[in-house]
């Protein structure tokens, strides 16, 4: 993953930002690395946009590749100047205590800012600090046309709208969480104000279950009953 890291910002240092377009546009270098094999893209690869977003820690990550791929997600979007008008993000971070030692493992909070320039990691880190993110939620941000190609496959949205300020974007980004687990395209959404284990608990819809080994299933219709 070091590696991948380096190659990730050694390329955004040298092809300006403008290059990399919500169409999604990814390095070739990170292709052509042997150390940076792009993981088993899902049914919906070629919908999400590749592109490169900023954590709050301050670490550059495809959006797509590093993200989606493989993972079970539940996804966000805010800002932090907004944050007093749509006041969800103290509710998500409950939703962390019903997950226990899944999140970070087998599923990650993505918190997205639609108000990307003025949600610098910095301000993004401190957002974190303020609402108790474990490892496992992270906050992103990126350009702003990224943001807003990101914001517009994963939520019906009016794009543009992304300046902050006391007003933020009138639209349902803001009021609802997508869960999806990406290996298999499932995916669904759920109000952000929900009551957070009922948040939790909808993870379950899109991971499949295990079926014990050397059981007999039956097909079609349940037996009759007198």
């Amino acid at each position: 993953m070091s590696n991948r890291r380096k190659v990730i910002a050694a390329g955004a240092a040298v092809i300006p930002e403008l290059a990399l377009s919500a169409s999604g546009w990814t390095f070739p270098e990170i292709a052509e690395d042997p150390a940076c094999k792009r993981p088993s893209r899902g049914p919906k690869g070629d919908y999400f946009p590749n592109v490169i977003v900023t954590s709050h820690l301050g670490e550059r990550s495809l959006f797509y590749d590093d993200l989606l791929a493989e993972k079970t997600v539940l996804i966000n979007c805010m800002s932090v100047r907004g944050n007093e008008v749509y006041p969800v993000t103290e509710n998500i971070s409950k939703v962390q205590a019903f997950l226990t030692d899944r999140l970070g493992r087998d599923v990650f909070m993505y918190s997205l800012t639609v108000d990307p320039e003025h949600d610098t990691p910095e301000v993004l880190a401190d957002f974190a600090e303020r609402y108790g993110a474990k490892a496992g939620w992270s906050f992103f941000t990126g350009t702003p046309e990224d943001m807003d190609a990101i914001r517009g496959r994963l939520f019906t949205h009016n794009p543009g709208l992304h300046t902050g300020g006391s007003h933020p974007p009138r639209d349902c980004s803001v009021g609802l969480m997508r869960y999806g687990n990406e290996a298999v395209g499932l995916w669904g959404s759920v109000p952000a104000v929900a009551d957070p284990e009922w948040i939790a608990r909808r993870l379950s819809w899109v991971v499949p279950r295990d079926r014990q080994p050397n059981t007999f299933r039956r097909g079609g219709p349940g037996p009759r009953t007198a």
